[in-house]
């Protein structure tokens, strides 16, 4: 199993007919589990700091900055 198809899985890219044998490969592969778990921690990390907004004082220095180039 390639990691791509693993994120592919994980993003809910693929068919009943793709994801099946990638679902069975890890329920025995202890190692692709693992990799499943960091790709997982990752995804909910970066969704959790989306839902963050940055304060007014930075949004507003970064939007002159390009304003300005």
């Amino acid at each position: 199993m390639t990691r791509e198809k693993l994120e592919d899985l994980l993003r809910d890219e693929l068919c009943a007919e793709e994801s099946a044998p990638i679902r069975a490969h890890l329920r025995t592969c202890p190692e692709c589990r693992a990799e499943q778990r960091v790709c997982e921690s990752l995804t909910e990390a970066i969704q959790r700091g989306c839902k963050e907004k940055a304060p007014a004082q930075l949004r507003d220095a970064i939007l002159a900055q390009l304003q300005g180039s």
